[in-house]
């Protein structure tokens, strides 16, 4: 197997950052894919690293973060959506059908920021406002 794939003996506790990824219009800054522009708006974790979804992700900055560090509409509701490095903005349906996030992830970039989902090195998840 590759060096990169999760044994199933190492399943264990997925810990995300969740990170902001700041508007950068400025003309004068080239448009950054990475992790630089961006602000922390704290951590969740998953009991599974294998079977973590965007889905479970948004339950858990649901109920674990706290409110203030969204923007929400009139009814309250939070308007954000993931954003994946390279691909772009995750629609609510593909929340649902993308399955394992750490797995989805790592095939989508070999950027080691990216992160391995444990507590000394948290899976990077990217949110932007809409």
């Amino acid at each position: 197997g590759n060096a990169n794939e999760i044994e199933p003996s190492e399943d264990g506790v997925l810990v995300c950052k969740i990170l902001r990824k700041l508007s950068t219009s400025d003309s004068t800054t080239p448009a950054k894919e990475g992790f630089d522009f961006s602000s922390n708006l704290g951590f969740v974790t998953l009991p599974s690293r294998q079977l973590a979804t965007f889905a479970s992700i948004r339950k858990a900055i649901d109920s674990d973060l706290d409110d203030d560090v969204f923007t929400a509409d009139s009814r309250g509701r939070k308007k954000w959506k993931f954003h994946v490095p390279k691909l772009g903005p995750v629609s609510l349906k593909q929340e649902e059908k993308i399955g394992p996030v750490l797995e989805f992830l790592k095939s989508t970039t070999n950027d080691v920021q990216l992160g391995t989902g444990i507590a000394s090195d948290p899976l990077k998840v990217v949110i932007v406002d809409v």
